[in-house]
C-alpha cells in the first residue's frame, strides 16, 4: 500500500513513518479457529489495518494525545493500542493507549517503536512460552527500551 492510499484513507497527508508501517503491514487476515494469541507480532498486540484503525479510532475521540491526527498501528484484544500520533508537516511519535489509564507518549519515532520490539526479541525481553504463547519480561523490556531510546 502507497503513501497515497493512506492518506486518502485518513484523509490527508501522513508522515512518511506512516505510510511506510501500512505499506509493510496492513493488518492480519483473520481463519476460522484462530485466537488473538495466534496473530501477535509482540506479546497482547497485533497489527491493525488500515481500515480498522479508522473505525477504531471513533472510540477515542476526545484523548487530548491522541488529538486529531492518529491512527491505530498495534492493537489488543483489550481495546488498548500503540498509535501512531502526529501534527500536520511533522514526523509521527507513538502512544501508548491502556483502557482505563492516561494515553502517554511512548515511543518518539514508530522506527524507534520497532527497534526496541526488535531488541526485546534478540535480547530475550519478548519469548515463547510452553504454550506457543509470546510472553515478556517486563525488567528485560525496560533494559531493552533504555538501550533503544534512553532512560525514561
Amino acid at each position: 500500500m502507497g503513501a497515497e492510499r493512506v492518506s486518502a484513507v485518513l484523509g490527508g497527508p501522513v508522515p512518511d513513518s506512516v505510510a511506510r508501517w501500512f505499506g509493510w503491514c496492513d493488518g492480519v487476515a483473520v481463519v476460522p479457529g484462530q485466537t488473538q494469541d495466534q496473530v501477535n507480532v509482540i506479546p497482547g498486540y497485533s497489527p491493525v489495518s488500515l481500515e480498522e484503525g479508522v473505525r477504531l479510532r471513533s472510540a477515542y475521540t476526545g484523548d487530548e494525545v491522541l488529538g486529531e491526527h492518529w491512527v491505530p498501528l498495534l492493537g489488543s484484544a483489550g481495546g488498548d493500542l500503540y498509535a501512531a500520533v502526529w501534527s500536520p508537516g511533522k514526523e509521527a511519535v507513538v502512544a501508548g493507549v491502556l483502557v482505563g489509564e492516561p494515553t502517554e507518549i511512548e515511543f518518539p519515532t514508530v522506527e524507534q517503536m520497532v527497534a526496541v520490539f526488535n531488541d526485546c526479541f534478540d535480547s530475550g525481553a519478548f519469548s515463547v512460552d510452553g504454550q506457543g504463547m509470546l510472553t515478556m519480561s517486563p525488567d528485560l523490556y525496560d533494559q531493552a527500551y533504555d538501550r533503544v531510546v534512553g532512560a525514561r
